[in-house]
């Protein structure tokens, strides 16, 4: 189960990193917000397709679906963000400085969540944002 997931966090990352390229290559003559819309166009198509082949309704509790949601608008804002931040600037420091999100989730996570942090993970989260800062000098 655990193999499992690393290799569809590899898959992620890889994923994730065409899409930063593909954004910052987008971007050279199109405006930020039409390259996201395109892009969502394009992952409406493919996630579509996806939900119509696994012939799964949508439920959940109504929280969960709000959720669902709202993590959408938060995906689309920073999207445009991104792109923007693309379209003015160098993709490996505006990609290395947005990989730095999980950080959010990580601080919400023990403030409103009661999750734990280890010494250990602390130091990650520090050395993440120092390997940010050195690929940004």
């Amino acid at each position: 189960m655990v193999g499992t997931a690393i290799a569809f966090a590899f898959g992620a990352l890889l994923l994730y990193g065409g899409w930063a390229v593909a954004g910052g290559i987008a971007t050279r003559s199109l405006s930020p917000v039409n390259a996201v819309f395109l892009s969502y166009v394009a992952s409406l198509v493919i996630v579509g397709g996806y939900v119509l082949w696994l012939r799964r309704p949508i439920d959940g509790a109504r929280v969960d679906v709000a959720a669902a949601l709202v993590s959408g608008a938060f995906l689309a804002a920073a999207s445009i963000s991104f792109y923007a931040g693309l379209a003015r600037g160098s993709m490996a420091i505006v990609s290395a400085i947005t990989a730095l999100y999980f950080v959010v989730p990580a601080i919400v996570g023990v403030v409103y969540f009661d999750a734990a942090l280890s010494a250990t993970n602390v130091a990650g989260l520090a050395l993440a944002v120092v390997a940010v800062v050195l690929v940004a000098a």
